[in-house]
């Protein structure tokens, strides 16, 4: 064997062992709860989006713009194969409707078939819970909780209570549908 094959399967042999030692470890219990957070900001405020309410975030493809009366409702797009609906969450929110060019969208939960296309994200955070707090008055719609991120109060947006609202506008019977049964 040469000098070099020594080395190599000395430092393989080394690697093996320093990742068995880290199964071997007891897991260090976390000091407080925490929530991760996807941070966007619209119109200049900031929110987050829990990411345990979220299927996943991805790319925002070609959006293919269809007319609709439900609030919110920008057009359809494909994504893994799917076709999905997409909603502007600024809509959503109560913001004015405008031209919108989303870089990002995030999939209502593991099951839901909808996206919504975030405004300018800032990034992920984590939160301890105790950082979240309920408003003491009617907030925003669909904000659930704020938290207080980086000396910011963040607006936690509630995915369900979005999807819920959508199932309610674009439902089956709803006059918001566009003829031909498209969202």
């Amino acid at each position: 064997m040469t000098d070099l094959s020594v080395s190599a399967a000395a430092r393989l042999a080394k690697l093996r062992q320093d990742f068995d030692q880290v199964f071997a470890e007891p897991i260090a219990p976390k000091s407080q709860e925490e929530e991760n957070l996807i941070a966007l900001r619209i119109g200049g405020d900031c929110y987050g989006l829990l990411v345990r309410e979220i299927g996943a975030v991805a790319a925002a493809g070609k959006l293919v713009a269809l007319p609709s009366r439900s609030p919110g409702f920008v057009g359809i797009t494909g994504i893994r194969g799917s076709v999905v609906p997409v909603y502007s969450l600024a809509v959503l929110l109560g913001y004015p409707k405008q031209e919108e060019a989303f870089r990002w969208l995030a999939l209502a939960g593991a099951k839901e078939s909808l996206a919504l296309g975030l405004g300018d994200y800032e990034g992920y955070l984590r939160v301890p819970k105790a950082a979240l707090y309920a408003p003491d008055r009617a907030a925003r719609r669909h904000v659930e909780s704020f938290a207080q991120t980086g000396g910011r109060v963040r607006a936690i947006v509630s995915v369900a209570s979005i999807v819920s609202s959508i199932q309610g506008t674009s439902g089956p019977g709803s006059q918001s549908r566009p003829e031909g049964g498209s969202p």
